[in-house]
């Protein structure tokens, strides 16, 4: 499954439907997501790919979602580089 097939599943899951087939243009909170929503879904992204997002709420609320999902893939890539970088 894809990144944004992903970041498509946990937000449908935490807006309770809300956010079915999310646009790349459209606004975390243009679904219905409150501030505790937010943070659920960061903790959900961060558990599921192993990353740590900034924890900046209002960053997070006024992104769309392209740009969540172009920070998780860039998170990831970073991430096993330096998984990678330190196993040698």
């Amino acid at each position: 499954m894809s990144v944004e097939a992903e970041l498509q599943a946990i937000i449908k899951k935490q807006s309770g439907g809300k956010a079915d087939g999310l646009a790349g243009e459209t606004r975390l909170t243009e679904v219905g997501l409150d501030s505790i929503d937010l943070v659920e879904i960061v903790f959900e992204i961060e558990d599921k790919f192993h990353i740590h997002l900034p924890q900046n709420n209002e960053q997070m609320a006024s992104a769309t979602f392209a740009d969540l999902v172009k920070l998780v893939e860039r998170l990831i890539v970073e991430s096993q580089a330096l998984r990678s970088a330190q196993a040698t």
